[in-house]
């Protein structure tokens, strides 16, 4: 398989099929449990939508990252959520109902500010002078083909599927997409190795940094504002897992500029790394916690 046959023709196919398991999880009632509690919604997306295009911008800053490699963890920071971070809230015990919805408002919203916000950034960056460019309607297009429309396509087959069969095939459609999806992502790090960035290079550091500070941000805020438990850890997830394959999407196949999206093809591997710590982390915690109170019964 050629690199441009991943990146062209596989990966949005790929990309729209995660997009479409995930509608087929989405139900009316995820919906109405969340919007009782608006300011948890309301935080979670400012965080994403608001909060972290700034943080990539200040890691930019901080970094002397190569003009591309600069727009690739720009660009991440653009696509927040993905079937990857409600997997992760659910594998944690957070309030997946939070973090579903807020997986569900950002493929909603990123199709229309992901070209905008994308453009200004490369005008900033001096590449727009280049010729790099994200025609905003064109772009819009191809993002709702492979993010908004197959999510909701999934929650009208979810509609005329008897429950029952559901039941049986959503568990499969949701692990042979994940398997899809992996499988892509591995076979363009093959095909792109030779031009990747070293593990010990600041490409790694940006991206690791990235991870780990909208995470820390995520749950500081939340934190702060006493949410209840399990929204704290939504909300972490929600922030700190970026939907990679959007990103390399838009690199890849809009801009036609692999360079830029090695990046998120790095941040698609690296970011499992402070994920997969902190929740066992958690997870240790929440057991640590059982077994003390048991004793004092």
């Amino acid at each position: 398989m050629s690199a441009a046959w991943l990146s062209q023709v596989a990966l949005p196919w790929v990309l729209a099929s995660v997009m479409m398991a995930m509608g087929l999880s989405l139900t009316g009632a995820d919906f109405a449990r969340t919007w009782g509690h608006p300011r948890r919604v309301l935080l979670g997306t400012g965080l994403q939508m608001l909060a972290l295009p700034l943080l990539a911008w200040a890691l930019v800053l901080l970094l002397p990252l190569p003009p591309l490699a600069a727009a690739g963890l720009l660009l991440v920071a653009l696509v927040p959520g993905g079937a990857t971070s409600n997997m992760f809230s659910y594998l944690v015990q957070g309030d997946l109902a939070l973090s579903v919805t807020l997986t569900a408002i950002a493929a909603v919203l990123a199709p229309f500010t992901l070209p905008l916000v994308m453009g200004w950034n490369l005008a900033l960056l001096g590449l727009a002078t280049g010729g790099l460019s994200l025609p905003y309607w064109h772009t819009v297009g191809q993002l709702l083909l492979v993010t908004l429309l197959p999510v909701l396509a999934g929650m009208l087959l979810r509609q005329a599927l008897p429950a029952r069969w559901l039941e049986v095939v959503l568990p499969g459609v949701k692990g042979f997409t994940g398997v899809a999806m992996i499988s892509v992502v591995v076979a363009l790090f093959a095909s792109h190795a030779e031009r990747l960035p070293s593990l010990l290079s600041l490409e790694t550091l940006a991206v690791l940094l990235l991870c780990l500070f909208s995470m820390l941000l995520g749950h500081g805020v939340a934190r702060r504002l006493h949410l209840p438990h399990d929204s704290v850890r939504a909300i972490t997830v929600e922030v700190g897992v970026q939907n990679a394959g959007v990103a390399m999407m838009v690199a890849f196949v809009l801009l036609q500029q692999p360079a830029i999206g090695l990046v998120p093809l790095l941040y698609g591997l690296l970011m499992n790394v402070p994920v997969f710590l902190w929740m066992f982390a958690c997870l240790w915690r929440d057991r640590h916690l059982t077994s003390a109170v048991a004793e004092r019964r």
